[in-house]
């Protein structure tokens, strides 16, 4: 694509120049807007997500592997402007892999742009990155037909599509494990039994159950669980959103850890795109939480939503 951006077109991103708490170092700038590079496909962005795979390195937890300045956002949905090549102008797509999402223009590379199905809601495609891809890749890592599941942090959207799609893989049984109470109606209306972490004797009981888990908190709980856990199953470590280690006792059952970058570094764009042809019929029925849209402008407010106790809604930036 070659277009010429027009004169005085400016791009408005919301970027960290260093690291800190996302509240204390995020900025939302206007810069100018040149013509694209060569080769890329330019894409106004639409929404965006405010996730904690977002938000966590702004604060310098993976110094090693990000440098600022950079655009924040790792996921959302834009729509094709110009010339797309195979895209025509108006498709809605996933410009992913590339740039930070957090702006209101990215420039994409084709190879992992993906397209998104006209049935798509606009406020499910946005959200159709991280969490879904996660969720159907530690399925296909971890087989759980006929196995007995455990989740914890079990109230989230990854951990519902886990839930979901565990059961259409034929799953013996689904444990959740949350923090609070208000999330158990919604997890038994999935067949998932709930149970509470401040419940220490059931944790205990659940995880001596389980014969695969599924954990994204990390410290005292995935302790925990580990030491209950037969030594057969399998223990998948996905997240840390307690953002404390955990120690692994000397008998235990296999420590897997699943990072989706992990599985991306070394990815062919061929297969990259059929991972989406298998998540979007999925997607179609999953039961994704509301969303909670906030102007790219207000952004501070979406990150107070974000760490609002008890939130059901996830906070969508729109561009605007």
């Amino acid at each position: 694509m070659t277009d010429a951006a027009p004169a005085g077109l400016r791009n408005d991103a919301l970027l960290y120049r260093r690291f800190g708490p996302p509240g204390e170092v995020l900025a939302l700038e206007s810069q100018p807007l040149g013509p694209p590079e060569p080769g890329r496909v330019r894409v106004r962005m639409i929404a965006a997500p405010v996730n904690p795979s977002d938000l966590i390195p702004v604060t310098g937890a993976y110094g090693h592997r990000v440098r600022p300045p950079l655009v924040a956002g790792y996921e959302g949905v834009g729509a094709v402007v110009g010339s797309g090549g195979a895209l025509a102008e108006g498709t809605r797509v996933l410009p992913l892999r590339g740039p930070g999402t957090w702006q209101r223009v990215v420039d994409a590379d084709p190879a992992w742009l993906v397209a998104v199905p006209d049935d798509i809601p606009t406020e499910l495609a946005a959200r159709a990155y991280i969490n879904p891809l996660s969720a159907q890749l530690m399925l296909e890592a971890w087989p759980v037909a006929g196995r007995r599941v455990l989740l914890t942090a079990a109230g989230s959207a990854c951990a519902g599509l886990l839930a979901l799609w565990a059961f259409a893989a034929g799953a013996r049984s689904v444990t959740g494990i949350v923090r609070s109470a208000a999330h158990g109606p919604a997890l038994a209306a999935l067949g998932v039994e709930p149970v509470t972490m401040a419940d220490t004797a059931a944790v205990t009981a659940a995880a001596a159950r389980a014969e695969v888990a599924f954990d994204a908190v990390g410290g005292p709980l995935a302790e925990a669980i580990l030491d209950a856990m037969p030594p057969g199953g399998d223990f998948v470590s996905y997240g840390l959103l307690s953002g404390q280690p955990f120690a692994v006792p000397a008998v235990r059952p296999a420590l897997r850890r699943f990072h989706l970058r992990d599985r991306l570094a070394t990815v062919a764009p061929e297969t990259w795109q059929g991972w989406f042809r298998t998540l979007w019929p999925r997607l179609r029925r999953a039961p994704l939480p509301g969303v909670a849209t906030v102007p790219l402008a207000e952004w501070r407010r979406a990150l107070a939503l974000f760490h609002t106790a008890g939130r059901r809604d996830k906070p969508l930036l729109v561009m605007g």
